[in-house]
């Protein structure tokens, strides 16, 4: 392998570890976030009548949160909460509550 092939190479592997790390990150920042979700949403996945939001992916999380940013999509409660979300907290929230399996009974 060339040197120029090779620096390509390691800088993709070094990048490929990043992405790793962040995404480790980024979902226990989500972790730390998610108490005052958990406060309504039950952790289980189970629907109390209030919907269950882990398992979801995460582009439908970050819609969905966004449209209630918004005022899109109307919930007195979650309008609130949405309001105070920055766009990296709403991915981080969104990354963990997807890597939460929801229970079966």
């Amino acid at each position: 392998m060339g040197r120029t092939r090779a620096a390509i190479f390691l800088l993709f592997l070094f990048a490929l570890g990043a992405a790793s790390a962040d995404a480790s990150e980024l979902r226990d920042y989500g972790e730390y976030l998610s108490g005052e979700c958990t406060t309504c949403h039950r952790i289980d996945g189970q629907d109390n009548g209030i919907p269950g939001i882990v398992g979801w992916d995460v582009a439908s999380f970050v819609e969905t949160v966004n449209y209630y940013k918004k005022g899109l999509r109307k919930n007195q409660a979650m309008e609130s909460v949405a309001k105070t979300l920055d766009d990296e907290q709403i991915k981080a929230l969104a990354v963990y509550f997807a890597s939460v399996t929801p229970k079966t009974d």
